[in-house]
Order: structure tokens, then sequence, then C-alpha cells
């Protein structure tokens, strides 16, 4: 899933920085608009250099006897 993953978060980012000046009519600041779009930026090249990678995970309670 990783390189599909990285690929939304390219694409997540690309339309952020489209729409700075309605991210900023929303009140978000400069610096975080900086940081979100460097975590973007990082959690793009961690899951395409295999670094981060997804999981999906069903806990369910355990019945006792």
């Amino acid at each position: 899933y990783g390189a599909h993953y990285a690929e939304t978060l390219r694409l997540w980012r690309e339309r952020f920085t489209a729409n700075r000046s309605v991210v900023t009519g929303l009140g978000f600041d400069t610096v975080f608009q900086r940081m979100w779009e460097f975590y973007l930026a990082y959690s793009e090249a961690g899951f395409r250099s295999g670094y981060l990678d997804v999981r999906q995970l069903l806990l369910t309670e355990r019945t006792r006897p």
C-alpha cells in the first residue's frame, strides 16, 4: 500500500498548496501551513522509501468461559 499512500499524500500536498489562500481564510497561520506541508512531504517520502507503511488491525475482546 505504501506507493499508493505516497501518491495520495502527494496529491493532498499539491491541493493544499494550491488552495493556500482558502486555508489562510479558514484561520490557519503560516506556521501551521508550513508544518502541515512538511508533514505531508515527510510522510510521502517515508512511504515511497518503504520506511513507513500502513496496517489494519482488528481487535476483539476475548470471551471468557
